[in-house]
């Protein structure tokens, strides 16, 4: 083993993409302190910085996994990062916050790529990324929206992984979605856009016409109805090993919810590290680190409300009916607590 295959064997080294021109996997050395100051383990936050390319299986036999994963698959704006982070704590857990790994392998499919070869790629990644920080005890990954269509792959290829689901209630979704303004609206249609190529918004009862014609907040909706379909399906695949939570549990009690989940993952947190999140993770803002606690959030939710609660409040009666006709829950089951 060359000097560099030594070195990707520490956790410091993130598996960061897949090369399908090259069947490579590259490497990044970010430590803890660099993978915290971002929200996302994505180019658009991370630090530009050299990478070192292996072939798969040489990535793979050179950097094993050396811990438990575990997973929190999520459908946007539902605090899932903020959730995530919480447990990122020396001793705890290491949280890999949408990998762009998974992603690669999302867009590889996509694009026509053998699924054999797609489920061994998985399967590669999962084990580069079960690599958490010296002394933690899980990986805990928390996978873009875009890779909720291989989430069961996921839980097949790891069957000792366990899963926390979270969603935010269709109200808060579709708030979330205006007040962000054009780049919210733009983001639901790519979210869109994605699940319909890989067929997880199809049964809605929509024609093309019939969507082509559907407003921002309409098209959001649907997306959120294919992902609650997905939880769904989840949780009747393999109840024993989901867990549901939803955004306003979570923020009404946050550490009862993160002691909940510590103990279903296996992990469960000291009275400090549960100080710790509420004093740190939990008193910041997931995706700028400013100080911005709940009440801050729900003085933006209203203002949100009160410019587009019209629209809202229309297009949520509109996914009612949806989903009843579809045999899609508003409220998933197993919840956490």
């Amino acid at each position: 083993m060359s000097k560099d295959q030594q070195e990707i064997l520490t956790p410091t080294w993130l598996a960061h993409r897949f090369d399908e021109s090259k069947n490579e996997i590259r490497f990044v050395n970010y430590d803890r302190a660099a993978r915290s100051a971002v929200p996302f383990l994505t180019d658009e936050y991370l630090p530009r910085r050299d990478f070192r390319a292996y072939p798969r299986e040489t990535a793979r036999s050179s950097a094993p996994a050396s811990a438990p994963i575990h997973f929190v698959f999520h459908s946007g704006f539902c605090c899932s990062t903020l959730f995530a982070s919480c447990f990122d704590q020396p001793g705890l857990a290491t949280t890999f916050s949408e990998p762009m790994i998974l992603n690669d392998a999302v867009g590889w499919r996509k694009r026509g790529a053998p699924p054999a070869e797609v489920g061994r790629l998985l399967d590669d990644a999962m084990s580069l990324l079960a690599r958490p920080f010296e002394g933690d005890a899980i990986s805990l990954v928390k996978p873009s929206t875009v890779a909720n269509g291989l989430a069961a792959a996921m839980l097949q290829l790891r069957p000792g992984a366990r899963a926390i689901l979270m969603y935010a209630p269709i109200e808060d979704f579709l708030t979330s979605i205006a007040k962000k303004g054009l780049d919210g609206r733009l983001w639901v249609r790519e979210l869109f856009l994605a699940m319909r190529r890989e067929g997880l918004v199809e049964g809605l009862g929509f024609t093309d016409e019939q969507l082509f014609g559907q407003t921002d907040l309409q098209i959001a909706a649907v997306a959120w109805l294919g992902q609650q379909r997905i939880f769904r399906d989840l949780i009747e695949r393999v109840p024993e090993r989901m867990r549901s939570l939803d955004s306003v549990s979570f923020l009404s009690k946050p550490p009862a919810m993160l002691a909940a989940a510590g103990e279903f993952l296996g992990t469960p947190l000291s009275e400090s590290q549960l100080s710790a999140a509420r004093d740190g993770r939990l008193s910041r803002n997931s995706k700028d680190g400013k100080i911005y606690g709940r009440d801050a959030r729900e003085s933006e939710y209203r203002s949100a409300r009160e410019a587009y609660g019209d629209e809202i409040a229309k297009v949520e009666a509109w996914s009612h009916a949806v989903a009843d006709a579809a045999g899609i829950p508003r409220e998933l089951t197993n919840r956490l607590a």
